[in-house]
């Protein structure tokens, strides 16, 4: 068949009204074609099959189209569109003309006309075509929007093919927050069509959640994607632990993701690295908040730092589990490696479980003056001749918000010329506060030199003397005490602080032989163990090798875990003085038995030493049996494992009853 051919067109809807307002829309399609495609294009001396493949092929390989027509006016433009079907491409390609021909100011629409129709002599597929008509009202806006015009054109064409493009375009442009959220929801909605067994419905709630509780500033700073990202990790940290906790609810369970992001502060974008965390808390009073995950993040990278405003909580009503979002930078502005993320990626899944922090309540006491003089004259009745050393008594007074309160006393004999205790702390520099209280003269030595007591109390930062579970260090905040007044009065004697000290030396000889052998280990869980020896005593005489064993067992104990359907692991090691056993169980009656048994056993007073401490959930027991009598150590042996024994026939008589 010879001639010009153009193919049938039929419109995706179908009108109600009927054929006449259906043929009138085929007719403006057919209009806008002839307008956009070259001349003759549909041009044809045949009609068969393979002439109509080519046709369709060359058709293919035109798309999109996008032509700039311009009124003999010259204040009307017209822009049309053909492309293939993609939903929401009219409204992208009405976007980018309207708006973004001018930046800053939208441009009146005279007409918008869009219809989605099919060529079916040329196959199936859905094409689009659209119609924009603008006007120009003001002549100087012409120049911009001929020099705007090439680069539109081609962002158009590329957005018009994709979604993502689409967004991507419009986000560097700049969304607005309503714009925004309406993409936020947009790739929600994509989500749950594309994978609904990882999420549901579900996912729009979180959506309106994170929403809500993002503040505007960093909305506005961060693009659609990375919103989405944090909306979508949120909502699967929730689901995921809300399912471990009804599965095994005594346990922490712990969730991290890191992944790299742009963020727009204060004009400037920053590479940042984002940071997300999902927990559960097993006590009322827990908490985690930005602090506790950036001390954690710098002890591996110390050069970073919180970005301001990036840090926000999603914990709903009563429910024990929450989600946190939080960004860091470098303070050189470098971007992040890919080493650093994964030492990050490693360590923090286990580090974190050491900064759950507590709130706890202030303690109201007041102070015992009658306890005060009794400690004054306790340290006068040491001072017995001129030479001998001030005598200082330390404790602990109170705790607020940010600082640290202890009480001094110290009794000295006041020599000629001498510095009162406050002119010596005015005299040297020390980030401690001096408060002063009273100064009492206790008599005279050799009826000249006047026995002085000054009673005063030190005010100083507590953030300095954090525990890694943000707890207050009152040991290292008393001996960082003992330090300053060294540096400010000199040398003295630290009446109440002996078994502190003795205590401090044996666990930094615990440190030294663990560093000495390369062992990694966590610091809070070594002065967890370190603090809960019982008795007391055995703080200060036990030898710091043996102390090393034992917590050594206790690491390896707790890495092999227990194998599911165990009640309890226990481990025995001994050598030609000591004996180590290590148990790993949550039973109650296990210790209560094991405690009765050995407690039969006839052993002196300091030849048994126990431990006790959760390590991840897990409750660890620990002894040291000091003995060099291999008798001894037998029977130990023995009286334990019997009460291991009698606890498993108890058990086994429990269930068959």
């Amino acid at each position: 068949m010879e001639g010009n051919i153009f193919p049938q067109i039929e419109t995706v809807f179908r009108s109600p009204v009927g054929d006449a307002t259906r043929a009138c829309y085929v007719d403006a399609v057919k209009g806008c074609l002839l307008k956009i495609l070259p001349k003759n294009f549909f041009s044809t001396k045949t009609q068969d099959a393979d002439a109509l493949e080519d046709l369709n092929e060359q058709f293919q390989n035109t798309l999109p189209i996008i032509k700039t027509v311009p009124s003999d006016e010259g204040h009307e433009l017209s822009f049309f569109l053909v492309c293939k079907f993609r939903p929401n491409a009219f409204k992208f390609f009405y976007e980018m003309f309207s708006r973004w021909l001018v930046p800053g100011k939208r441009l009146d629409v005279l007409l918008l006309y869009t219809s989605d129709f099919k060529l079916p002599e040329l196959g199936d597929s859905v094409y689009t075509v659209c119609e924009l008509v603008i006007n120009v009202e003001d002549p100087v806006d012409l120049p911009e929007i001929h020099c705007n015009l090439p680069i539109i054109e081609m962002e158009a064409r590329i957005g018009v093919e994709s979604a993502y493009h689409a967004r991507r375009i419009l986000e560097i442009k700049g969304f607005t927050a309503d714009e925004k959220t309406a993409v936020i929801h947009e790739y929600v909605a994509y989500l749950v069509r594309k994978s609904p067994q990882r999420f549901d419905r579900g996912l729009f709630t979180e959506m309106q959640h994170v929403l809500v509780i993002c503040p505007d500033e960093f909305k506005k700073g961060r693009d659609s994607r990375v919103l989405s990202r944090i909306i979508g990790t949120h909502y699967v940290f929730r689901k995921e632990l809300l399912d471990l906790v009804k599965e095994i609810h005594d346990k922490r369970h712990l969730k991290v993701r890191l992944f790299r992001s742009k963020a727009t502060i204060d004009g400037e974008v920053k590479s940042v690295l984002s940071v997300l965390v999902g927990l559960n808390f097993l006590r009322d009073k827990e908490i985690f908040e930005e602090q506790h995950l950036l001390t954690a993040i710098q002890n591996y990278m110390p050069a970073v730092k919180s970005v301001k405003g990036s840090f926000f909580a999603n914990r709903r009503g009563t429910e024990h589990v929450c989600t946190v979002y939080f960004e860091i930078e470098k303070t050189t502005g470098e971007e992040f490696t890919a080493s650093e993320i994964k030492l990050l990626r490693q360590e923090l899944i286990v580090d974190l479980k050491d900064r759950i922090g507590h709130l706890m309540h202030p303690v109201f006491m007041p102070r015992n003056e009658e306890e005060i003089m009794r400690n004054v004259l306790a340290l006068s009745n040491q001072i017995k001749y001129i030479k001998d050393l001030p005598q200082v008594f330390i404790s602990f007074d109170q705790q607020t918000q940010n600082d640290l309160f202890f009480n001094i006393i110290i009794v000295r004999v006041v020599m000629p010329g001498s510095l009162s205790i406050q002119d010596m702390f005015e005299k040297k520099s020390s980030f401690i506060e001096y408060m002063h209280e009273r100064t009492k003269m206790l008599g005279m030595l050799r009826k000249k030199y006047t026995k002085e007591a000054t009673i005063f109390r030190l005010k100083m930062p507590s953030k300095h003397f954090l525990r890694r579970d943000h707890s207050i260090d009152l040991t290292k905040a008393r001996q960082f005490i003992v330090d300053e007044l060294t540096h400010v009065t000199g040398e003295f004697r630290d009446y109440n602080g002996g078994m502190i000290s003795k205590q401090n030396e044996l666990l930094c000889g615990i440190r030294e032989l663990l560093s000495l052998d390369g062992i990694k280990y966590n610091e809070l869980l070594l002065e967890n163990f370190f603090y809960s020896l019982h008795p007391a005593i055995m703080r200060t005489v036990l030898e710091a090798q043996a102390l090393k064993a034992l917590f050594i067992m206790m690491l390896k104990s707790v890495n092999a875990g227990l194998f599911s359907g165990e009640k309890y692991s226990l481990e025995i090691e001994k050598d030609h003085r000591f004996v180590y056993v290590m148990i790993i169980t949550k039973e109650e009656s296990l210790k209560k038995e094991i405690f009765k048994g050995l407690k039969k056993m006839p052993r002196e007073s300091a030849a048994l030493a126990s431990s006790f401490v959760h390590v991840y959930e897990m409750p660890c027991i620990g002894y040291i049996y000091r003995s060099e009598d291999p008798i001894h150590q037998d029977a130990f042996m023995r009286a334990l494992t019997l009460s291991v024994k009698d606890w498993e026939e108890n058990q086994l008589l429990a269930t068959t009853e």
